[in-house]
């Protein structure tokens, strides 16, 4: 914009010339247009053979059937001695049957759109018949995978800080996040609750960066953090650049270690709130040294000890279940508490 003064009778004239000037209402579209969320089609698909890891597993009871009432959809399932049956297809007639104490079942009805929803389920007869999802819906955030799952089973996609999710191609989840991060970019997401679509825009709060930084021989399967307010999840076992995250406070909710065929899970333990500072990089430091806890009980000169009175805490805090050290028992030292002379050692029997 340029401004020219001059004297004109006596009067003086501001002429104002003006070249390329946003008004009012153009800028509005604009913004409008800058923050307008990208909407992507999300693709059902059953897994035969599953291999997913979910942050919190959930198996819910078939009962007489198994209702989503928020699509308005049940399905009539009954027992007929060992075998379990249902009506797959919504035509009034017990078409599928699952035989043995285990089986993989597609549903699929109308929505009130008049179009056609798929949900299959995976039974177990455990206690009782019993269900959880056996496939998930899938699509792209910005050229990246992203499968979503209903881990509590209720039929919904878009329930925040319960179903789980998997942004890229790995088979660990973490719990389905209001902020993911792809690509170095964090974007807020909306997923329809019937899982059809998800959009996605850029998020406009302060972020950080979040990676982890563990000392194990073991490989890290999976490891997810949970913001305490339940909004943001990460699974950080692919993180090795770190993720673009929001700033705020954070803790461990659930991992798994491997080594060889043993697996060892990980969890919160005593460790500390994750505190990501805006425009920060924070490494997640957990893993070894490990330090074990334990009960013992004295019968004369011996001590004995059991594998299910141990604690196993890592350098952290995190603590460690089914703990399997290089597959061998961890080494236990008795010592006198005054001269620290070592009085004993014990190991448990074959592999912990």
């Amino acid at each position: 914009m340029t401004k020219i003064r001059s004297s004109l009778c006596g009067m003086v004239v501001l002429l104002v010339l003006v070249s390329g000037v946003v008004t009012g209402q153009d800028a509005a579209t604009a913004s409008a247009t800058l923050d307008a969320p990208t909407s992507v089609n999300l693709e059902y698909r059953t897994f035969r053979k599953w291999k997913l890891t979910l942050p919190e597993e959930q198996w819910n009871p078939v009962g007489p059937g198994i209702h989503f009432a928020t699509h308005g959809l049940k399905w009539p399932i009954a027992v007929r001695g060992t075998a379990l049956q249902f009506d797959a297809d919504l035509d009034g007639v017990m078409d599928v049957k699952i035989e043995g104490d285990q089986g993989l079942v597609t549903l699929s009805g109308k929505l009130a759109s008049g179009q056609t929803w798929k949900y299959t389920v995976r039974v177990v007869n455990k206690g009782g018949w019993k269900f959880a999802p056996g496939g998930g819906v899938v699509g792209k955030i910005d050229g990246t995978k992203v499968t979503i799952v209903d881990q509590n089973g209720n039929g919904r996609y878009g329930d925040i800080g319960e179903d789980a999710m998997i942004v890229g191609r790995g088979k660990a989840a973490c719990f389905l996040s209001k902020v993911v991060s792809v690509g170095g970019q964090a974007y807020e997401i909306d997923v329809a609750s019937d899982g059809t679509s998800l959009s996605y825009r850029p998020y406009q709060g302060e972020t950080g960066v979040l990676r982890l930084d563990m000392e194990t021989k073991a490989k890290v399967l999976s490891a997810v953090v949970k913001s305490t307010d339940g909004q943001f999840s990460y699974e950080l076992s692919r993180a090795g650049d770190g993720f673009t995250v929001p700033a705020g406070r954070y803790a461990l909710y659930t991992g798994e270690l491997g080594i060889s065929s043993n697996r060892m899970r990980m969890k919160r333990g005593r460790s500390k709130p994750i505190i990501v500072e805006a425009k920060r990089e924070l490494a997640v430091e957990w893993g070894g040294p490990v330090k074990a806890e334990f009960d013992y009980a004295r019968q004369g000169g011996k001590v004995g000890l059991s594998p299910d009175k141990v604690w196993y805490y890592g350098a952290k805090g995190e603590e460690y279940t089914a703990f399997k050290p290089l597959g061998k028992s961890p080494k236990f030292t008795f010592t006198n508490r005054k001269t620290g002379r070592e009085i004993a050692t014990a190991y448990f029997p074959g592999t912990c």
